[in-house]
């Protein structure tokens, strides 16, 4: 019996591998057949890699199947609302450790949990704990990377990890030529401003992110944040003072965004974008972290409201379709 268990052993040890996650720890994994996904934004990036049925566990947040979050519209409903809740979710919020033992993951994937949060899950549970990254202020220790860059890494790891390497040559090419085609667009020189960004709950139009990834793909800076990094809220004298000539809002907060633009009607009406209508609506950016797949098709959105010829209709599929595997039915007015 012992010399059998020495033989299994030897076997498991064998197969271990050593991968290298977000947070430069070393991860020895055995078998990829059981995950478990931790975190905001998690999920999504294993939908991405079309991952989702070796799911065992899922938190409570993911059992929404909103319209601003795309890749919980392709998701079996059926199948993800039977599987154990392996904890609430969200920011920084633990699991529960008993649940994750009695299920016994192969792997399990976090975003957004601190480095001794996962250290502290993988001592208490003995499962190996990835960290993923979004980057810029989403779950990396260098607070300057690029969020679609460590989406790309990301991605990359779990392929790795998962045996995907075709999927994930097959997701970044087709983000690399997306930046190709839009670093080629040619933008106007005017006051522009995004508001109503989401970050850890909605908020209104005072709400925003310098190096707002649909900008960053179009070469369009927010130039109402100088020397910060990462989301911030600017008062509304602020904006009034910048006066932009016009205005993104993103869709998430569209219900805040309107009571606020009502309640402030004696101060917005001075702003040049709300004097001249130039008011436009993006695809939700940030629920439960980035619709990553969502940052191509602003970009595309906001080139169009600059006056270039863009079948938003036909990219909009273009892009789903390749994140998620079909279009999705979500529209902005």
């Amino acid at each position: 019996m012992k010399l059998l268990f020495l033989i299994i052993l030897l076997a498991l040890t064998l197969n271990a591998k050593i991968f290298v996650d977000m947070y430069d720890r070393e991860v020895e994994i055995t078998d990829n057949n059981k995950i478990v996904c931790l975190g905001p934004g998690t999920l999504r990036l294993i939908t991405y890699m079309q991952l989702e049925k070796k799911l065992i566990g899922i938190e409570k947040k993911e059992l929404r199947f909103s319209p601003n979050s795309a890749y919980s519209l392709v998701l079996d409903k059926k199948f993800i609302k039977s599987l154990p809740i392996v904890g609430q979710g969200g920011p920084g919020k633990m699991p529960n450790l008993e649940t994750l033992i009695s299920l016994k993951p192969d792997v399990i994937f976090t975003s957004i949990l601190s480095p001794k949060q996962v250290t502290l899950i993988q001592e208490k549970t003995k499962t190996p704990v990835i960290a993923l990254s979004y980057g810029s202020n989403y779950g990396r220790k260098n607070n300057k990377e690029d969020k679609i860059e460590a989406v790309k890494k990301s991605m990359l790891l779990i392929a790795q990890i998962m045996d995907k390497q075709n999927r994930a040559d097959e997701l970044i090419t087709f983000m690399n030529k997306q930046k190709e085609a839009l670093k080629k667009i040619t933008i106007d020189d005017k006051a522009i401003y995004v508001g109503g960004v989401a970050y850890k709950g909605l908020h209104g139009i005072t709400s925003t992110e310098s190096d707002y990834p649909a900008f960053k793909l179009l070469n369009i800076k927010n130039p109402i944040l100088q020397n910060h990094i990462g989301h911030a809220f600017v008062n509304k004298e602020t904006l009034l003072s910048f006066n932009p000539e016009i205005i993104f809002l993103d869709l998430v907060s569209r219900k805040i965004i309107l009571e606020e633009i009502e309640k402030n009607k004696a101060i917005y009406k001075h702003i040049q974008a709300f004097k001249n209508s130039n008011i436009y609506w993006l695809y939700p950016s940030n629920f439960y972290n980035t619709n990553i797949e969502n940052i191509y098709i602003n970009s595309w959105l906001i080139a169009s409201h600059f006056g270039k010829d863009i079948d938003i209709k036909k990219v909009k599929e273009r892009v789903y379709k390749k994140f998620l595997g079909k279009d999705i039915n979500t529209n902005v007015q």
